[in-house]
């Protein structure tokens, strides 16, 4: 889930990003932690680097850098707010310096959030030695619901690899959530004119109930097998089902999007709409596969869209 490196006042922690295929709605719990999504998705390996510092005096300092290096001021809230939270429950004095590198595009379905606050809140508690991971983890699944930036990616990061929330909620509990390894390649595509922040679906009442009532049916269609590298095509299979099904792909961008990347692949990948964003994965049809992208991908940048390799976790 996370890879850190420990200096004596500076630590740094990489969370990979997150692509959910399906999900409900699970957020009219009172409590946060109790708040999330049932759903199945993928654990990549880019992502976000956040580290943190002490600083000796002054006040407490905050950037965030996009995947093309600029600074994203927007994005400074997110981890002020994680900050106090950490500070009232931990009882922290000391300023903090905290610079996060965003890997991937927000608001695109790829868990930037995320894994922003995750890395951030597992620095912080190495930092100070403060917290276990499922204590830092429900630090940012509460933060993360507060903006309404995600339902159950810090579950399905907490999983890992290719993974299946079943009860919604923060980890370790009471989420519930099962992962395996898929070791996988992945090519993410993404509109960068199609930006859309998770809580314009998941605050609509007409959207939360066909997105909810098609994603229900679809874990309770996959938790009745075992979760490992046989469910993969079922998997791929409900995915299409879900983003039909749910009406998420009627919307004009997604489907445009979709039409131009099935023109362009062969039948030995298998492309999927990420939740939320209008972007898609292409993965290989058959687990084990190591598919050549760079013909692809060039195709796809040549329309003017987003591409990045990765791997899913």
């Amino acid at each position: 889930m996370a890879v850190s490196i420990g200096l004596m006042s500076e630590v740094t922690v990489h969370v990979g990003g997150h692509v959910t295929l399906l999900f409900s709605v699970n957020s009219k719990q009172l409590l946060a932690r109790n708040q999330g999504s049932k759903g199945a998705g993928f654990c990549l390996e880019d992502g976000v680097e956040s580290t943190v510092r002490i600083l000796k005096q002054g006040e407490d300092r905050v950037s965030v850098r996009t995947m093309d290096g600029e600074l994203f001021v927007e994005g400074n809230e997110l981890y002020i707010e994680l900050l106090k939270s950490f500070r009232n429950v931990f009882k922290i004095q000391s300023p903090v310096e905290i610079d996060v590198k965003l890997e991937l595009p927000i608001s695109q379905g790829f868990g930037m959030s995320a894994a922003g606050l995750l890395a951030t809140s597992l620095a912080l508690g190495e930092l100070f030695d403060r917290g276990d991971e499922g204590q830092l983890a429900r630090l940012a699944h509460r933060i993360e619901r507060n903006i309404s930036g995600g339902l159950g990616d810090i579950l399905g990061l907490w999983a890992g690899g290719c993974e299946l929330r079943t009860i919604p909620g923060s980890p370790p509990i009471p989420g519930q959530a099962v992962g395996f390894s898929a070791d996988a390649p992945a090519l993410l595509v993404w509109d960068p004119d199609g930006k859309k922040h998770t809580s314009s679906y998941i605050n609509d009442a007409d959207w939360q109930v066909k997105i909810s009532n098609a994603g229900e049916s679809a874990v309770e269609r996959l938790k009745k097998y075992n979760w490992d590298s046989s469910i993969w095509n079922m998997l791929l299979d409900e995915a299409d089902k879900f983003a039909m099904q749910s009406g998420l792909l009627e919307e004009v961008e997604r489907a445009n999007l979709f039409s131009t990347v099935i023109e362009n692949t062969d039948e030995s990948l298998s492309p999927h709409l990420c939740m939320l964003g209008t972007s898609l994965i292409i993965v290989p049809t058959q687990l084990g596969q190591e598919p050549d992208y760079s013909e692809i991908a060039a195709t796809l940048r040549g329309f003017g869209l987003g591409v990045r390799e990765t791997r899913i976790q």
